[in-house]
């Protein structure tokens, strides 16, 4: 089997393991609310996951593709990009695995954006990065779509507490089938946006073997790419539930609908703009949010805190990561 060949299945193993450490965040609330039984929701929520590679457009493998390394760079790797990418990946699920035993729901974009960049600026320097490609499209969407997410939670739950104040307690029971709805789309949304990191990659790695063009995802890369993360969903996703949906906020039907519905909103955009962000993050912002709007004090800031701190060192440590991982191979 040539280092080609396992590069590639490396990245199909790293988006399942982005299946099971960042997909059951997209349900947490839900199952914690006693909105949707939890093998229901496990069910209709990797169904979604596994749509969402296949029908969604492929602006963010794109991204992913010419907007984080300098395409001249990737060019005079030549067969050298395949050790550099499977560093890169190797770095990342390092991370991964050690944030999802110890239950920490860090992001896995976070972790693929700091492990490619280790082999690169190690091999070529800081020059090989494409500064403004990375802060423009990779950077400032995924440092920011948590305080997008926060707004929107807010803002959301303070409408829809002002429309439904003096609705009959009934009305949680609505509340309950619309989410259905709101976590279909947003697992769809975001499947698509996390299976595309890694389908990016392969389309690197295609591109300098001459199997495909102008960044094009072929067929057969989607279909092993959503049922990747869907089954990764169904394999682990329920050890990061608890983290997500009960121990920063309690939260009832009220709180998970409109942490859905400010989720799935922000999720479609990041998407259709070809922005990688981090479906944790943006579900635990928006659980911040809609907490924060109804009863700061209740929300566990403590437990949000280690949170952030994940967040803040992903990038760095994976970059690290995948560095001595690169630099140890080079020596062999």
């Amino acid at each position: 089997m040539t280092l080609y060949t396992v590069t590639i299945a490396v990245i199909f193993i790293y988006i399942f393991i982005t299946g099971f450490h960042d997909e059951g965040n997209l349900i947490a609330t839900i199952i914690c609310s006693r909105s949707i039984e939890a093998k229901k929701a496990l069910i209709i929520a990797s169904v979604a996951q596994f749509l969402g590679p296949l029908v969604v457009v492929t602006t963010v493998s794109t991204t992913i593709a010419k907007d984080v390394i300098k395409y001249n760079y990737i060019v005079q790797s030549g067969d050298k990009i395949v050790l550099l990418i499977l560093c890169g990946i190797l770095g990342a699920t390092l991370w991964n695995f050690i944030t999802w035993y110890y239950a920490i729901p860090s992001s896995s974009s976070h972790a693929m954006i700091g492990g490619m960049l280790g082999p690169f600026v190690v091999e070529y320097g800081f020059l090989s990065v494409n500064l403004y490609g990375i802060m423009m499209k990779v950077i400032i969407p995924l440092f920011f779509s948590p305080v997008i997410g926060f707004g929107a939670g807010y803002v959301i739950s303070l409408f829809f507490w002002k429309l439904l104040k003096n609705a009959q307690p009934s009305v949680n029971e609505l509340l309950k089938k619309i989410q259905y709805g709101t976590m279909f789309l947003l697992n769809v949304g975001q499947s698509a946006n996390d299976a595309q990191k890694g389908m990016g990659l392969i389309v690197i790695l295609m591109m300098t073997r001459g199997s495909t063009h102008n960044f094009e995802v072929p067929f057969f890369v989607k279909y092993l790419a959503a049922f990747m993360i869907s089954f990764g969903l169904l394999f682990g996703g329920f050890r990061m539930i608890q983290s997500v949906g009960g121990r920063m906020y309690r939260v009832r039907p009220f709180h998970s609908f409109n942490a859905q519905l400010s989720s799935l909103l922000v999720v479609t955009a990041a998407t259709l703009f070809g922005a990688p962000i981090s479906g944790t993050q943006l579900v635990n912002s928006s659980i911040l949010g809609v907490g924060a709007r109804e009863r700061p004090s209740a929300v566990r800031w403590q437990f949000a805190k280690a949170i952030f701190a994940a967040w803040f060192t992903t990038i760095p440590i994976s970059f690290v990561f995948s560095s001595i991982i690169y630099m140890i191979a080079r020596l062999l």
